[in-house]
Parts: C-alpha cells; structure tokens; sequence
C-alpha cells in the first residue's frame, strides 16, 4: 500500500482556480457543452494524475472533436474481417494500454487509444471494434456503452471481461514500419511548424 496525492486542475492562467482570480471553471458547464466524457477524456490527457495540470479550451474541444470523429467512424464503419497490420495494432495496444491503466499513466494511455484511432481501418473484425470500444470505455464510459449497444451487444461494456492481447498477431516488423511512418510525420509536422513560423 501507499498514499497516492492526486495533482490539482489549474486555471488557463496556471494559476489556482480561485473565485477572486475569476479563473475558475465549472465542471456541470463543461458538461452540458462537452458531454462528461470529453471532459473526463482531455482532464486524463493532460498529464500523470499526480502533476498539476492546468485547464485548457483548445484542450477540450480538441478532446470533444475527436470523440465525434470515434462516433463518425464506429457508425460507418464496415464490420468484416481485420487486416494482419489491425490485427496488430489492437493486440500492441491492449498490451500498452492495459499497462499504462495499471500504472495509473492515464495520460499515456489516452495518448495510444488516439494513436490506434488515427490507424484504423474502413473494414474490421467486429471483436476489433468491441477491443477498442472497451479501451476507451474507461476514459468514456457513457460512450462506450452507447458504442457498445450500437454493435447489437446486449451486456453493458463495463462488465465484459478485459481483453488479453493475443501475442501471436503481434508482427514486430509491422511495428518498425508504422515507427518510420511516425517519424516521417513528425518530422515533415516539424518542418511545416519552422515554415510557418518564418
């Protein structure tokens, strides 16, 4: 056992929110624009639970956008069969996840559900879907349960059994060539940023 200090919220100015300071932020607001899972989904983004954090409305809306694109895709999607490479994604990432999950890196975690998104296919493995569904559903829960009925499962997502990644569909070859991938972005993002600061 040991104490666990949870970190504070800050307001945008990085300062305590304090009614006098007028940088305070009220969470059923937040909500009502949001939805709780945005916002419940970008406060765990934002850094270890234990760290300070300070409030963000770029933040959030981003955290809200990419919920709706999770909603766009999991309503288009076409449910078949899963290429080898999404195969692979969502083994690697049940196995990162869940570590990250059991190491309270939240914000690690948030980072690799992104990341698996931005990489899925037109056409998956309904039991793929339902892998990424109950990855996010601890950071959405409301969400996913929504996702999760919408995929015809009659249970509720919160008491489905975690995921075990299947080692066996993870190709490490698949994970050097998606890490070049990720360089090249990045490294054509970071040039495009000098560009545009010149």
């Amino acid at each position: 056992l040991k104490l666990f200090n949870q970190g504070m919220v800050l307001g945008e100015d990085g300062e305590k929110m304090s009614k006098s300071k007028g940088n305070v932020i009220n969470p059923t607001d937040i909500s009502e624009k949001y939805s709780a899972d945005a916002l419940r989904f970008f406060l765990v983004s934002l850094a270890s639970p234990d760290k300070d954090r300070s409030w963000s409305e770029k933040g959030i809306d981003g955290s809200h956008r990419f919920l709706n694109r999770v909603i766009d895709y999991c309503e288009n999607v076409k449910l078949g069969k899963s290429s080898e490479r999404t195969e692979h994604r969502i083994n690697k990432a049940i196995k990162l996840i869940t570590d990250d999950l059991n190491d309270f890196k939240y914000h690690n975690a948030t980072m690799k559900i992104r990341s698996l998104f931005d990489n899925m296919e037109l056409e998956v493995a309904k039991d793929d879907l339902e892998s990424f569904i109950k990855l996010l559903s601890p950071f959405c829960p409301h969400l996913a349960e929504e996702l999760w009925s919408n995929i015809n499962n009659k249970d509720f997502v919160s008491i489905a059994k975690w995921q075990k990644s299947n080692e066996k569909k993870i190709n490490e070859q698949f994970e050097k060539e998606d890490e070049y991938t990720d360089k090249t972005v990045s490294d054509v993002l970071n040039i495009l940023n000098l560009i545009d600061k010149e």
